[in-house]
Protein backbone atom coordinates (compact mmCIF):
# COMPACT_ATOMS: atom_id res chain seq x y z
CA UNK A 1 0.00 0.00 0.00
CA UNK A 2 2.82 2.43 0.72
CA UNK A 3 5.04 1.41 -2.15
CA UNK A 4 3.71 4.31 -4.20
CA UNK A 5 3.13 6.52 -1.21
CA UNK A 6 -0.64 6.03 -0.95
CA UNK A 7 -0.75 6.13 2.82
CA UNK A 8 1.39 9.25 2.99
CA UNK A 9 -0.55 10.85 0.13
CA UNK A 10 -3.96 10.39 1.74
CA UNK A 11 -2.75 11.38 5.20
CA UNK A 12 -1.32 14.53 3.64
CA UNK A 13 -4.58 15.14 1.75
CA UNK A 14 -6.42 15.01 5.07
CA UNK A 15 -3.89 17.01 7.10
CA UNK A 16 -3.04 19.66 4.52
CA UNK A 17 -6.52 19.97 3.01
CA UNK A 18 -8.17 20.52 6.37
CA UNK A 19 -5.41 22.85 7.59
CA UNK A 20 -5.46 25.11 4.52
CA UNK A 21 -9.26 25.25 4.50
CA UNK A 22 -9.37 26.13 8.21
CA UNK A 23 -6.68 28.74 7.65
CA UNK A 24 -8.69 30.35 4.83
CA UNK A 25 -11.91 30.45 6.88
CA UNK A 26 -10.06 31.73 9.96
CA UNK A 27 -8.35 34.52 7.99
CA UNK A 28 -11.71 35.61 6.61
CA UNK A 29 -13.18 35.63 10.12
CA UNK A 30 -10.26 37.71 11.44
CA UNK A 31 -10.65 40.25 8.64
CA UNK A 32 -14.43 40.59 8.91
CA UNK A 33 -14.86 40.45 12.70
CA UNK A 34 -13.94 43.55 14.68
CA UNK A 35 -13.05 42.91 18.30
CA UNK A 36 -11.43 44.53 21.30
CA UNK A 37 -9.63 41.38 22.43
CA UNK A 38 -8.53 40.13 19.01
CA UNK A 39 -5.58 38.00 20.15
CA UNK A 40 -7.60 35.87 22.58
CA UNK A 41 -10.50 35.44 20.18
CA UNK A 42 -8.13 34.67 17.30
CA UNK A 43 -6.42 31.90 19.26
CA UNK A 44 -9.64 30.37 20.56
CA UNK A 45 -11.27 30.65 17.15
CA UNK A 46 -8.38 28.98 15.37
CA UNK A 47 -8.15 26.13 17.87
CA UNK A 48 -11.89 25.51 17.65
CA UNK A 49 -11.85 25.61 13.86
CA UNK A 50 -8.85 23.30 13.57
CA UNK A 51 -10.37 20.65 15.85
CA UNK A 52 -13.70 20.65 14.04
CA UNK A 53 -11.98 20.95 10.68
CA UNK A 54 -9.92 17.81 11.21
CA UNK A 55 -12.83 15.86 12.70
CA UNK A 56 -15.49 16.67 10.15
CA UNK A 57 -13.37 17.65 7.16
CA UNK A 58 -11.72 14.27 6.69
CA UNK A 59 -14.28 12.75 4.27
CA UNK A 60 -14.28 15.82 2.05
CA UNK A 61 -10.48 16.14 2.06
CA UNK A 62 -9.97 12.44 1.33
CA UNK A 63 -12.50 12.52 -1.50
CA UNK A 64 -10.75 15.59 -2.93
CA UNK A 65 -7.37 13.85 -2.69
CA UNK A 66 -8.69 10.69 -4.33
CA UNK A 67 -10.37 12.47 -7.22
CA UNK A 68 -7.45 14.85 -7.76
CA UNK A 69 -4.98 11.97 -7.87
CA UNK A 70 -7.07 9.96 -10.31
CA UNK A 71 -7.63 12.91 -12.63
CA UNK A 72 -4.00 14.04 -12.61
CA UNK A 73 -2.67 10.51 -13.22
CA UNK A 74 -5.15 10.08 -16.07
CA UNK A 75 -4.01 13.37 -17.61
CA UNK A 76 -0.34 12.40 -16.96
CA UNK A 77 0.41 15.70 -15.22
CA UNK A 78 3.64 15.56 -13.25
CA UNK A 79 4.59 19.07 -12.15
CA UNK A 80 3.30 20.36 -8.80
CA UNK A 81 2.09 23.58 -10.44
CA UNK A 82 -0.28 21.59 -12.66
CA UNK A 83 -1.57 19.87 -9.54
CA UNK A 84 -1.96 23.25 -7.82
CA UNK A 85 -3.98 24.76 -10.65
CA UNK A 86 -6.16 21.66 -10.87
CA UNK A 87 -6.62 21.71 -7.08
CA UNK A 88 -7.66 25.36 -7.19
CA UNK A 89 -10.26 24.55 -9.85
CA UNK A 90 -11.39 21.22 -8.48
CA UNK A 91 -11.73 22.04 -4.74
CA UNK A 92 -14.66 24.46 -5.20
CA UNK A 93 -16.43 21.91 -7.36
CA UNK A 94 -16.10 19.17 -4.74
CA UNK A 95 -17.24 21.42 -1.89
CA UNK A 96 -20.17 22.87 -3.83
CA UNK A 97 -21.39 19.44 -4.96
CA UNK A 98 -21.08 17.95 -1.46
CA UNK A 99 -22.57 21.04 0.20
CA UNK A 100 -25.62 21.25 -2.04
CA UNK A 101 -25.95 17.48 -2.01
CA UNK A 102 -26.06 17.43 1.79
CA UNK A 103 -28.63 20.23 1.83
CA UNK A 104 -30.85 18.35 -0.60
CA UNK A 105 -30.40 15.08 1.28
CA UNK A 106 -31.29 16.78 4.58
CA UNK A 107 -34.62 17.80 3.06
CA UNK A 108 -35.36 14.34 1.71
CA UNK A 109 -34.10 12.11 4.53
CA UNK A 110 -36.23 11.55 7.63
CA UNK A 111 -34.96 13.01 10.90
CA UNK A 112 -33.77 9.56 12.06
CA UNK A 113 -31.22 9.40 9.24
CA UNK A 114 -29.89 12.94 9.54
CA UNK A 115 -26.81 11.62 11.37
CA UNK A 116 -25.67 10.06 8.09
CA UNK A 117 -24.91 13.54 6.78
CA UNK A 118 -22.39 14.48 9.49
CA UNK A 119 -19.45 13.94 7.13
CA UNK A 120 -20.74 16.70 4.85
CA UNK A 121 -21.21 19.30 7.59
CA UNK A 122 -17.92 20.97 6.69
CA UNK A 123 -18.87 21.36 3.03
CA UNK A 124 -22.07 23.12 4.01
CA UNK A 125 -20.22 25.30 6.55
CA UNK A 126 -17.66 26.30 3.91
CA UNK A 127 -20.46 27.18 1.51
CA UNK A 128 -21.93 29.43 4.17
CA UNK A 129 -18.54 31.08 4.76
CA UNK A 130 -17.90 31.48 1.03
CA UNK A 131 -17.16 28.95 -1.68
CA UNK A 132 -14.28 31.10 -3.01
CA UNK A 133 -12.26 30.26 0.11
CA UNK A 134 -11.72 26.79 -1.33
CA UNK A 135 -9.70 28.19 -4.24
CA UNK A 136 -6.52 29.11 -2.30
CA UNK A 137 -6.93 26.07 -0.03
CA UNK A 138 -7.28 23.77 -3.04
CA UNK A 139 -4.35 25.45 -4.77
CA UNK A 140 -2.01 24.97 -1.78
CA UNK A 141 -3.21 21.43 -1.09
CA UNK A 142 -2.89 20.46 -4.75
CA UNK A 143 0.65 21.82 -4.88
CA UNK A 144 1.84 19.76 -1.93
CA UNK A 145 -0.05 16.66 -3.03
CA UNK A 146 1.63 16.99 -6.42
CA UNK A 147 5.03 17.12 -4.73
CA UNK A 148 4.21 14.04 -2.66
CA UNK A 149 2.96 12.14 -5.70
CA UNK A 150 6.08 13.09 -7.61
CA UNK A 151 8.36 12.00 -4.76
CA UNK A 152 6.81 8.54 -4.61
CA UNK A 153 6.27 8.02 -8.34
CA UNK A 154 8.14 5.07 -9.85
CA UNK A 155 11.47 6.27 -11.20
CA UNK A 156 12.68 5.06 -14.58
CA UNK A 157 15.77 2.87 -14.50
CA UNK A 158 18.68 5.09 -15.54
CA UNK A 159 21.55 2.66 -15.14
CA UNK A 160 23.51 2.23 -18.35
CA UNK A 161 23.33 -1.16 -19.95
CA UNK A 162 26.47 -3.23 -19.97
CA UNK A 163 27.41 -4.25 -23.50
CA UNK A 164 30.46 -6.24 -24.37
Amino acid sequence: MTRRGSLIYYLAAWALGCFFMVLAVWCQNMILTPSQDLMREATEGFLTLIVYGYLFGAPTALLFGLLLRRIMLTLKCKTPMHWAVAGGIFAPLVVVVLGFGSRRAALVLPANYAALLFQFVVSDAVLRAGWWLTIPAGFATGYYLGRIQRAFAPQPDTTPSVSA
